[in-house]
């Protein structure tokens, strides 16, 4: 087993955080334009509790080789709190306007997104703040394990979510 430190001052410069930003952002657009993924997220978000932005980074940051352990996770949580606190309280308030005022609702929903993607760039910029990063080349690596893990997501479940990722992957070829 070949374990490789990776000095993230020289990966990870801001003009190189803001691109990866940028990326994962439409990445997730991307992704999330698959009706069967968004409805497999909404009903994990809505029955695990689990957060869309986190689940797709896992798969995102899989795919571009880092390594996001159970640490790492709860740093990501922990220093993205606020900007998940405003997605939520943006979706509630959205969501009472649905069938009152559809364009309000419109407006909130283009608000809400904006508040998404401040949180996806709090989560990255807490992985870019990292000193280290570890990457195993003989294994792959399995940031969705280590993100539910974190949440304390059961194997049955774990098992569903998994299926997720093999969605999500089999897109992004």
């Amino acid at each position: 087993m070949q374990t490789l430190k990776v000095d993230h001052s020289q990966l990870f410069e801001p003009a190189q955080s803001e691109k990866m930003i940028e990326e994962f952002w439409q990445w997730s657009c991307h992704i999330y334009q698959n009706k069967e993924v968004a409805n497999l997220c909404l009903a994990v978000q809505d029955t695990l509790d689990l957060n869309v932005n986190h689940l797709l980074l896992a798969l995102w940051s899989q795919q571009k080789g880092l390594l996001i352990d159970e640490s790492l996770w709860q740093n990501i949580e922990q220093e993205s709190q606020q900007a998940m606190d405003a997605v939520l309280y943006i979706r509630q308030k959205r969501l009472q306007l649905k069938q009152k005022s559809p364009d309000a609702y419109q407006q909130a929903l283009l608000i809400e997104l904006k508040a998404e993607q401040q949180h996806q760039r709090q989560a990255l910029q807490t992985i870019c703040k990292q000193q280290s990063l570890f990457i195993d080349k003989n294994q792959p690596l399995n940031n969705l394990s280590h993100y539910l893990q974190v949440k304390g997501i059961s194997a049955r479940d774990q098992d569903t979510l998994q299926q997720l990722g093999q969605l999500v992957q089999n897109i992004s070829l």
